[in-house]
């Protein structure tokens, strides 16, 4: 009973009576300003193409305000109306121009690409459709 006693004075010593080189902290003097103008700037798509080479399609998009861009979703189409999710390329986080780039086996059928971009603050926007067809160029 005295050790735990004991034990109680030592702790509520402590709390009472801090010890006396502790340095209190300085008062807060100054506001940091972080430039947010570039988080309200949503990422836009700049340029998209496609094309066949060695029989896969490459496509390649450029975004500016690249480290807006959360995420790209490479979307495709059997008849340029009907759209399903083909692939999912993240953004990279770096600063101003963004530049991407996805491929895949190309089949013996035209097919149609779009990229549609979701901005970190969940705003989108889609690119326009593009064409490729394995029979032309």
């Amino acid at each position: 009973m005295k050790t735990f006693s004991l034990i109680a004075l030592l702790a509520l010593r402590i709390v009472v009576h801090p010890p006396m080189n502790i340095q209190q902290p300085a008062p807060f003097t100054s506001a940091t300003v972080f430039n947010q103008t570039s988080i309200n700037v949503p990422a836009k798509l700049i340029s998209f193409e496609g094309r066949i080479s060695s029989r896969k399609v490459l496509l390649n998009w450029a975004v500016s305000e690249n480290e807006t861009a959360d995420q790209f979703q490479v979307e495709k189409s059997d008849d340029g109306i009907h759209f399903r999710m083909a692939a999912l390329v993240f953004g990279t986080d770096q600063p101003e121009t963004g530049l991407y780039k996805f491929y895949e086996n190309a089949g013996e059928k035209k097919v149609s690409y779009r990229i549609k971009l979701i901005n970190k603050n969940k705003e989108t926007a889609y690119s326009s459709i593009i064409e490729i067809n394995p029979h032309v160029g």
